[in-house]
């Protein structure tokens, strides 16, 4: 075909009037060259003015889709306009027109478009595709809460309620995203007033109004268990207990066999002291095997003073869930004010779990956190002595140690505080604390001269040629009997005799002291005073072959072995004890220059031992230097640092404290719920100071490591808010 002849003649019969002909023509062309973009454009208008509006929707249809794949969406959006205004109906040309204009960023000509589309498709009673292009005007711009509200409008119009709550539920979440918390909340109640079954509008609503502050307003709008429960929370924060237990129950009268309300509520009644509502509400569930209810159950058997019961469901909980440990500390520290037994009890059982794990960090922390709560609990610091049976705990023993013995003297158990005081005479000589602690046991059993008892006492403990005396083995720095096999009345402390020195000690070789027979040497034993009691006669040796201890005493073992040696033949009877010329405080002076154990020689251990000391007759001041000593020492920085920042913090030194537990923090923690502890405190004084910005890093960090310490995330949020700035005078409004 000839074309440019075909185009001549198409020309011609345009000109005489014959439009039919002219368009067969023009057929012809595009039928050989399909891709004469302009004759097709040419070809359309002709299909217009002869009114075949089908045939010129197509072509230009066509060469729209042409302009579109090639990038020219401007010149395929006005030919789609160009079919919108020859066939007004026409659904696809405007959803299609409407799709190209957001590829060029007019997203208001888009909703016009669409707009348009929906009422069009609405006046034709088809529902379904009115719905689709109230969908298509939410998604020109998803991020534009006005764009979702115009959709849930339309959504409205064709009854639709589900559809419309949920255009507002997405509204709300992307306001929210803004930092428009009120804002969002009207659109969260919008939603529910739409389709009050629309659950997850409704858990955004409570959430947010929680967060607002104003559970009231929540409480009209919780249906769920899960509502309630986070409603009861809320109340429980402003202090409203009484209506918390409440909602807690309309939590559980929601969901019946929702366990963690039905916990929560026991719980919340046990806080309340109102053990049958909580005995009442456990019951219908005391046979699950869930740990939680187990838990439970066990506070209040405890509380109701079942302990048998207590300990059998707290082991089994324990035995299925060991992080459940914490917890169980926690409980008993809570209820140990009030009620010390049951506290006790409830960490003991913890305690036991621990050791029979080998845990002795988690058995020591649950101890001295319950001494915290309780300070001076017999029965815990017996415990305490007996789970710091290693070295490596041997000054949390001894602390452990001075504190029973006061406790004791307070008490008026005056014959048990004796014992001690002689152990931590013989444990640490040097310290006349414990000769004052012995001297005051003295007093209240009866003594005249308590002073001078006490003095003649300490001369037999520390006598320097008795060594079993000087360095007392750790059998007796512990009193190792357990709460169920210890009698009554405590028997009295038998101190060693001269001849045990063997027993203990084979002295070397190249020495010359020969092997005596025992019975030379009992008659220049210490006297015992007629007030003690009667103490079992020792065995006679019989043969010279026994156990053999290797012992490094550094210098001072040659002068100790030198003065029990003696030559052969028989023995004599040392010269008894004479008092010291310069009295008890020369004694004491010349004992410290004779095994150079100053204060400047005992480094960090006994200034951390001497700062214990100091702060149980009150005297901070003396403490707090002592503990600076101390935490130059890294094994005893954290417990230094953290006791100097409690110091600080009491004395409203807030700065000060900031820095002690920041030091503190950098050192190693004893365990990973004391470095918890730490952190929480930090943040805390970092806030009370105004520091929200390094509050909230350090609230941040220990919630990455322990989500569900205390009320951590609660802080998180409540930082994060307060970082964000004020809300607007709309957003205050609900």
């Amino acid at each position: 075909m000839d074309r440019e002849e075909t185009l001549r003649r198409a020309e011609k019969l345009l000109r005489q009037g014959r439009l039919d002909a002219a368009i067969a023509e023009y057929a012809r062309i595009l039928e050989e060259q399909p891709k004469d973009w302009a004759t097709a454009n040419l070809l359309g208008d002709l299909y217009v003015r002869a009114g075949q509006i089908d045939q010129a929707v197509a072509q230009y249809a066509r060469i729209a889709e042409h302009f579109a794949r090639e990038g020219f969406v401007a010149k395929a959006s006005a030919l789609y306009k160009k079919i919108v205004k020859i066939h007004p109906d026409d659904d696809k040309a405007m959803l299609r027109t409407a799709e190209l204009s957001v590829q060029q960023g007019l997203t208001a000509d888009a909703r016009l478009q669409i707009q348009a589309l929906f009422q069009q498709r609405l006046r034709r009673g088809a529902a379904a595709a009115a719905a689709d292009a109230a969908m298509a005007y939410a998604a020109v711009d998803p991020a534009d809460p006005a764009g979702r509200f115009e959709a849930a409008r339309m959504f409205a119009d064709l009854g639709d309620t589900a559809g419309a709550a949920a255009q507002l539920r997405a509204a709300g979440e992307t306001l929210l995203e803004a930092g428009k918390t009120a804002d969002a909340a009207r659109c969260w109640r919008a939603a529910v007033d739409y389709h009050p079954a629309d659950a997850g509008a409704r858990d955004q609503l409570v959430k947010a109004l929680i967060d607002a502050g104003d559970p009231d307003a929540a409480r009209d709008a919780a249906q769920s268990g899960e509502q309630w429960r986070a409603v009861a929370a809320g109340l429980a924060r402003g202090g409203r207990e009484r209506e918390a237990l409440d909602a807690l129950e309309r939590a559980l009268a929601a969901d019946p066999g929702d366990l963690e309300a039905r916990v929560h509520l026991a719980r919340s009644a046990m806080a309340q002291h109102d053990l049958a509502r909580a005995r009442d509400v456990l019951d219908p569930v005391a046979a699950s095997a869930d740990p939680l209810v187990q838990f439970a159950l066990a506070e209040v058997q405890f509380r109701s003073g079942d302990f048998a019961s207590g300990r059998s469901a707290l082991r089994r909980c324990l035995a299925s869930r060991d992080d459940l440990a914490a917890p169980g500390i926690e409980l008993g520290c809570a209820i140990g004010p009030g009620a010390p037994e049951i506290g006790f009890a409830v960490v003991e059982t913890v305690i036991s779990f621990a050791e029979a794990g080998g845990d002795t960090d988690l058995a020591l922390n649950a101890l001295e956190r319950f001494l915290a709560a309780v300070p001076g609990h017999v029965a815990a610091l017996e415990a305490l002595i007996d789970a710091c049976g290693q070295t490596f705990y041997e000054n949390q023993r001894y602390r452990a140690q001075v504190q029973l013995a006061d406790v004791h003297l307070a008490l008026g158990n005056y014959e048990r505080a004796r014992l001690l005081s002689e152990q931590l005479i013989a444990a640490r000589p040097d310290d006349p604390s414990h000769v004052q602690r012995l001297g005051r046991a003295m007093a209240g059993l009866g003594f005249a001269d308590s002073e001078s008892e006490a003095r003649s006492r300490v001369q037999r403990i520390t006598a320097p040629g008795d060594f079993a005396a000087v360095k007392a083995p750790p059998a007796l720095l512990v009193e190792d009997v357990s709460e169920a096999d210890a009698p009554v009345e405590a028997a009295a402390w038998a101190i060693p005799a001269r001849a045990e020195a063997g027993a203990i000690i084979t002295p070397p070789a190249d020495v010359g002291v020969e092997k005596e027979p025992p019975s030379g040497r009992g008659e220049g034993a210490a006297a015992v005073p007629e007030d003690a009691a009667p103490r079992p006669p020792v065995a006679e040796k019989t043969q010279p072959e026994r156990e053999v201890f290797e012992i490094d005493l550094s210098g001072e073992l040659d002068d100790l072995l030198s003065q029990i040696a003696e030559p052969a033949g028989a023995p004599a009877a040392p010269p008894p004890a004479q008092p010291h010329p310069g009295g008890l405080d020369g004694f004491f002076e010349d004992l410290r220059e004779e095994r150079g154990r100053d204060l400047e020689g005992m480094g960090a251990a006994l200034a951390y031992d001497q700062a214990s000391e100091h702060f149980n007759r009150g005297d901070i001041a003396a403490a707090a230097a002592c503990l600076r000593t101390a935490a130059r020492d890294p094994l005893f920085r954290f417990r230094a640092a953290s006791m100097l920042a409690r110091i600080a913090r009491d004395e409203q030194r807030l700065g000060e404290a900031i820095e002690w537990l920041e030091r503190a923090a950098q050192a190693p923690a004893p365990t990973v719920e004391a470095l918890h502890g730490l952190l929480y405190e930090l943040a805390d004084i970092l806030e009370s100071s105004g520091e929200d910005a390094r509050a909230l890093a350090v609230f941040i960090e220990l919630l990455a490591a322990a989500p569900d310490y205390r009320d951590v995330a609660d802080r998180v949020a409540s930082l994060s808010r307060r970082q964000a700035g004020p809300v607007g005078p709309e957003e205050g409004r609900p």
